[in-house]
C-alpha cells in the first residue's frame, strides 16, 4: 500500500503568499496563523479563502464599520 497523497495528473498553478501582520491590527490573524502548526497554514488559508468574501476586489470598496452596523440593525429588527 502506498502512503501519502496520490499523484495528480491535473495542471497546478503555484502562488506564493507574503504577509506582513502587524500586531495590533491583525491580532485575531496572528493567533489564527500562529496556532496551526506550519504544514498545515496553506490548507488553513485555502479554506477561509473559500468560505470568506472572495468577490472583493478593491479595498477602498469595503463596507465602513457603520454601514454594516446599521445593517445589522436593521436586519435584527
Amino acid at each position: 500500500m502506498t502512503r501519502g497523497r496520490p499523484v495528480s495528473t491535473g495542471k497546478a498553478w503555484e502562488f506564493h503568499v507574503h504577509l506582513r501582520l502587524r500586531v495590533g491590527e491583525d491580532d485575531d490573524l496572528i493567533e489564527f496563523l500562529g496556532g496551526l502548526p506550519p504544514r498545515k497554514r496553506a490548507v488553513a488559508l485555502k479554506t477561509a479563502l473559500r468560505t470568506g468574501a472572495m468577490n472583493i476586489s478593491h479595498a477602498d470598496e469595503l463596507v465602513s464599520d457603520d454601514e454594516l452596523f446599521f445593517a445589522a440593525d436593521d436586519f435584527l429588527k
